[in-house]
C-alpha cells in the first residue's frame, strides 16, 4: 500500500479527498457580503460629505445675507462657491433665508446622492446658519441684532416761549 501523506484523506473507493479549492468557494461566498459592506461605507461617506457641503454653504449664505439681505441671487451664488460639483447643480442645491422667532437663518438644502455623486436619492440634507444682522433688510424685520439694547425713542423736546 502506498504511503499516505499527512492530511491525505481517501474515501471508501480509494479516491483522494482533500480541502483544496475550498478557499475559493469560501471567498466566492464572502464577496457579496464584502461588496455590501463596502457600499454601506461609501454611502456613509457620501452622507458625511453632503452634510459638510450643506453646512459650509449655509455658513457662506448667512455671511452674505448679513451684508446683502435683499439680494437672494448673491446669497445663492456665495453658498454655491463653497460646494463642489455635482452638489452645486441647480436641481441639487437650494438656498433660502427664513425668519423664525424673530431671527433670520440661511438654509442650504442638498439632495442626497445614492452611490454616485450626481444621482439624487429621495433624501435631502439641510444645513442651517444664523444670520447676524449687519444691515436691516428692506422687506424684513426691523429689529436690533441680538445682544444689543433696543433703540430708545427720544422724548419730544419742549420749547420755552420765554
Amino acid at each position: 500500500m502506498a504511503e499516505r501523506r499527512r492530511g491525505d484523506v481517501r474515501d471508501d473507493l480509494g479516491r483522494r479527498r482533500d480541502d483544496r479549492g475550498a478557499i475559493i468557494v469560501e471567498f466566492a461566498a464572502m464577496v457579496p457580503f464584502m461588496m455590501l459592506a463596502l457600499a454601506l461605507v461609501w454611502q456613509v461617506l457620501l452622507i458625511g460629505l453632503t452634510s459638510m457641503y450643506a453646512s459650509h454653504g449655509a455658513a457662506e449664505a448667512a455671511r452674505q445675507a448679513a451684508v446683502t439681505p435683499d439680494d437672494m441671487e448673491r446669497i445663492d451664488e456665495e453658498a454655491r462657491k463653497r460646494v463642489s460639483a455635482p452638489w452645486d447643480a441647480p436641481d441639487v442645491l437650494t438656498t433660502t433665508v427664513v425668519d423664525r422667532d424673530g431671527v433670520r437663518y440661511a438654509q442650504v438644502t442638498v439632495a442626497m446622492p445614492v452611490f454616485f455623486p450626481g444621482t439624487n436619492g429621495p433624501w435631502d440634507i439641510t444645513g442651517e446658519a444664523q444670520v447676524v444682522t449687519e444691515v436691516t433688510p428692506r422687506g424684513g424685520l426691523d429689529q436690533t441684532p441680538p445682544g444689543e439694547p433696543p433703540p430708545v425713542d427720544d422724548p419730544p423736546v419742549e420749547e420755552d416761549d420765554a
